[in-house]
Order: structure tokens, then sequence, then C-alpha cells
């Protein structure tokens, strides 16, 4: 088996996760019209975030991660987080696929020990950027793409585990004989 690399552990593996995202949220367009109009501010619990800021905080943080992990890059693209709809926040999800595939394999090997610095509110953690991507960026993506399935399952949409799961699992499908 190949070793664990910084491509394989984000920009392919967060390319999964925004296929997974669509995935969900196309399934949820197919709802009647008003709940369709409602499940943007749907949340699993009031002290929660809603669905537009699940999607909003996941793709930025892929973002955050590419610029992390290879800050001589032009400043990418700001969103404005004002999605209101699920056809806005499935664009959303597309932007993010299409941001993650301007990064190469080549762009970030051997970039694993290169030092990364997090600020989180007043608290700041020096790591490297293996460390970032495994302590942090990683765990949040799953957080927020699994939430945004959550929500919809509790809103009642038909929603199930391998909606989630096939966008991850397909890529590595044995061919069958």
């Amino acid at each position: 088996m190949a070793p664990i690399n910084l491509y394989d552990s984000t920009i392919s593996l967060y390319d999964k996760a925004f296929s997974s995202l669509i995935a969900v949220l196309e399934k949820a367009k197919l709802e009647t019209p008003e709940k369709v109009a409602a499940l943007p501010s749907a949340r699993l619990i009031d002290d929660m975030l809603p669905l537009t800021m699940q999607v909003a905080i996941a793709s930025s943080i892929a973002k955050k991660t590419i610029e992390r992990l290879l800050p001589a890059r032009a400043p990418l693209r700001v969103w404005a987080d004002d999605e209101k709809t699920l056809d806005e926040l499935i664009n959303r999800a597309k932007e993010t696929q299409e941001l993650l595939a301007t990064v190469s394999r080549e762009d970030l090997d051997g970039l694993e020990d290169n030092d990364v610095q997090l600020a989180m509110g007043k608290v700041t953690v020096d790591t490297t950027a293996y460390g970032y991507v495994f302590g942090y960026s990683l765990p949040n993506i799953f957080f927020h793409v699994s939430t945004a399935y959550a929500i919809l399952r509790k809103e009642g949409v038909p929603v199930g585990k391998l909606d989630y799961l096939v966008p991850f699992l397909s890529p590595y499908k044995k061919s069958e004989a």
C-alpha cells in the first residue's frame, strides 16, 4: 500500500466529500417546493448553525487548506457566504470542487513537514502541514459535511448512508469480471 500523502489526504478526499454533499443536496431538491425553500435555514438543534453555514464552512476550510499548504499562491477568491437556496448551496460545493481541481499532487509533494500556523480566536497553534491536515482540516470537513447530511435527514429528506458513502467508495471499486 502506498504511503499517505497530503494530496490524497486533502484534495482527493475533499473532492469526494463535496461530491457526497452535492449528491445529498440534489436529493433534497426532489422534496416539495415548500420543504426545499425551508431546508437552507434548517438546523439540527437551535444552537447549531444552519445548513447554509455547514456548506459555507466546509467550503471555506477546503479553501483555507489550500492557502495554508500553498501560501505562495495568489490569494484565492472570497465567497460572500450568502447562499440562500439549495441551488446556491450546490453551486458553492461545485465551485469548491473547481478550486480543489487547481491543485495537483506535485504541488503538495514533500510539504508534509512545512510549518503551518493556525489562528483560532485568541489561540494560535503552530504545527506542520501534516498536523494541520489530520488535526484540524480533515476532521472539520467531515464534521460539516456530515452535519449537512444529518440536517437533511432530520428534515425528512430520504437520504441514507449510501448516499453519503458512494462518492467516497466508488473510485476504489474493483472492476466487475
